[in-house]
């Protein structure tokens, strides 16, 4: 068995089938196996594509670097080179040689009905952008520069089929696969002029454990995602594909290039004339745009630390004990709540990032109460399903996030109302061992076999608790 890797110009690459490429002896008639899945890019990974290429070509350098476009695995099998891996890429770069030159013909031949349809599809979409008819691109003139020559790739090229998916299940699969906050990172450091701030912001990052920073950046994206006026569906937790690939999106497909501006909640207060402002939170608002480089940057690290504040082992003078204490003693993942514990932490975070430290003790214990509400009055289980329910149904983010005073928002948290389930409730069940948790922490919190007979009291008692526990405080 032998492999051949070899540097070339994506011109030479497609222009295989015709000659052979310089200074490799390499070959043959590009084809795609009949039982490789079918092309299946649409706009969102063209615009990616599309807005590298656009990039690369404001850059106005001398001997500048080629654009490189990763590395294509083929399988050499008589006079046909096999794509094993970089179907999507050459299949795009097709199209895009179509634009720029009508007449050319395709070396590469289809007969997967979905393959057809979906190319049909995007010469269709890459049309409309070449007629300014799609906003993203319509000050851009993205196809008059494209120059198949100035494009790098690397191929790797085996002789037997077996070597060729060796390669590409090592290089998808083996050793430590990136994070999407991995690539993100990569992403904005590239975008910073400054070898200094690179270096600052790199040694930030890095000081932070890797599996925090990819729990927080997720925390973030959900909280971005869950938007009832562009509503987003998240992935399900096991889905880490799905994950990886929307944390990348949000992250780098939806940055610009703008200036570094950040957003703030702000109130002015009119005293006899004299307007004096007050920034309500020192945290950027969650839901803002991002730029390149420092901007994104700077957001994610101040939320990592805000979390690590709130739910971390820091003990800040700027909150208050109560809250310390409430965390220690009531809040875990235990007992059928990990998926609102992990709720609840996005929502104490959105609600400092709009109101700051301020009456935070009494908005952890309200919106506890909402949020526990779905391990109370649900079965059994609390699947991840009905977290996004439930966000999705009460506007839940939206309305921490949109109201204009703390007490809008408590009213909003108090006026809610549900029914306790009396389904597994026994004392040794999940529910029940949560119900002994709210005992231990809440006075006024009945033991699980009162609330067998009694469930709408549940509630009752549990409000009049919270209240108790905020008067106490703030003797």
């Amino acid at each position: 068995m032998s492999v051949q890797v070899a540097s070339c110009t994506l011109q030479e690459l497609l222009n295989t089938n015709q000659q052979v490429i310089p200074n490799t002896g390499i070959a043959g008639q590009l084809t795609i196996p009949e039982y490789q899945r079918p092309y299946v890019w649409r706009e969102k990974q063209i615009n990616r594509l599309l807005n590298d290429l656009i990039e690369y070509q404001t850059i106005k350098e001398d001997n500048k670097p080629m654009y490189y476009l990763g590395s294509i695995i083929l399988h050499q099998d008589g006079n046909q080179l096999k794509i094993i891996d970089g179907q999507q890429r050459l299949t795009t770069s097709l199209l895009l040689q179509k634009i720029v030159d009508p007449h050319k013909k395709s070396g590469i031949s289809y007969c997967s009905e979905k393959s057809i349809r979906n190319i049909q599809y995007n010469l269709s979409y890459l049309k409309s952008i070449q007629n300014k008819d799609v906003f993203d691109f319509r000050d851009s003139s993205v196809f008059e520069e494209i120059d198949f020559n100035t494009i790098n790739v690397t191929l790797i090229v085996t002789d037997t089929e077996d070597l060729a998916y060796t390669f590409f299940e090592t290089q998808n699969t083996g050793g430590v696969r990136l994070d999407g906050s991995d690539i993100l990172k990569a992403h904005h450091l590239r975008a910073i002029p400054d070898k200094k701030n690179i270096n600052y912001q790199a040694r930030r990052w890095e000081s932070i454990a890797s599996s925090k920073v990819e729990y927080v950046v997720q925390l973030l994206t959900k909280v971005r995602f869950w938007d009832n006026r562009n509503w987003k569906r998240f992935p399900f937790y096991r889905d880490s594909s799905g994950i990886k690939n929307a944390i990348i999106d949000e992250y780098t497909l939806q940055t610009t290039n703008n200036d570094d501006v950040s957003y703030y909640y702000s109130a002015v207060k009119n005293e006899s004339g004299r307007l004096l402002q007050m920034h309500e939170s020192a945290y950027k608002q969650l839901k803002q745009p991002l730029a390149n480089g420092n901007n994104t940057l700077d957001y994610i690290n101040d939320y990592i630390s805000l979390q690590n504040l709130l739910f971390g082992k820091v003990n800040d003078h700027r909150i208050d004990d109560a809250f310390y204490d409430f965390r220690d003693n009531v809040l875990h993942g235990e007992n059928g709540t990990l998926f609102l514990k992990e709720l609840f932490e996005i929502a104490m975070i959105a609600y400092v990032s709009r109101f700051g430290f301020f009456q935070l003790f009494e908005a952890s214990l309200w919106l506890y109460r909402m949020i526990y509400s779905i391990r109370v009055s649900m079965g059994r289980n609390v699947r991840e399903d009905s977290i996004f329910k439930f966000v999705y149904d009460q506007q839940f983010i939206d309305n921490i996030l949109e109201v204009y005073t703390t007490t809008e928002l408590f009213n909003y948290l108090k006026r809610f109302s549900y029914t306790l389930s009396t389904d597994y409730l026994e004392t040794n069940s999940v529910k029940g061992k949560h119900i002994e948790t709210l005992k231990s922490y809440f006075d006024k919190v009945e033991n699980v076999e009162e609330y067998k007979k009694h469930p709408k009291s549940f509630d009752k008692h549990l409000m009049i608790a919270i209240n108790d526990k905020i008067k106490t405080n703030a003797k």
